[in-house]
């Protein structure tokens, strides 16, 4: 009788040991799906974060170009006002209406020397907006 109640355990242990096993073989696949997709998501995540740092270096990039533009346009934009000043007081000192009647041709080639100046300028300044966009 005690072998029979003994066999019994043991079949009894063999039963609930196989039915352990099977849950853990499931656990574990499970598990490992789940790790899988983790695994995915990770590189997705990954992925996205170098992209960001080469959209955040192109941006630093444009704005290092756009701040030195600037500068520069800047730079110019004072000696343009500087100019500017100069002529107003030469006009400033000079009756331009008196000297026109008494002189007019020499009025009319410093005049055309100063418009051929200003267009020069303005087509300069265009080239080198032109040359800041490419």
């Amino acid at each position: 009788m005690l072998s029979k109640l003994l066999f019994a355990f043991i079949v009894a242990g063999a039963g609930v040991g196989y039915i352990y096993f099977q849950t853990t073989e499931s656990k574990m696949a499970d598990m490992q799906a789940q790790l899988q997709t983790q695994a995915g998501v990770i590189t997705a995540f990954e992925t996205r974060q170098e992209e960001q740092v080469r959209t955040i270096e192109a941006l630093q990039g444009n704005l290092k170009k756009t701040t030195e533009a600037l500068q520069t346009q800047s730079a110019r934009n004072a000696e343009i006002e500087g100019e500017m000043n100069r002529y107003l007081g030469i006009f400033a000192r000079h009756n331009l209406s008196k000297l026109a009647a008494a002189k007019p041709s020499l009025i009319e080639t410093r005049v055309n020397k100063g418009t051929k100046d200003v267009f020069r300028t303005i087509e300069q300044d265009t080239a080198d907006i032109d040359a800041i966009d490419d």
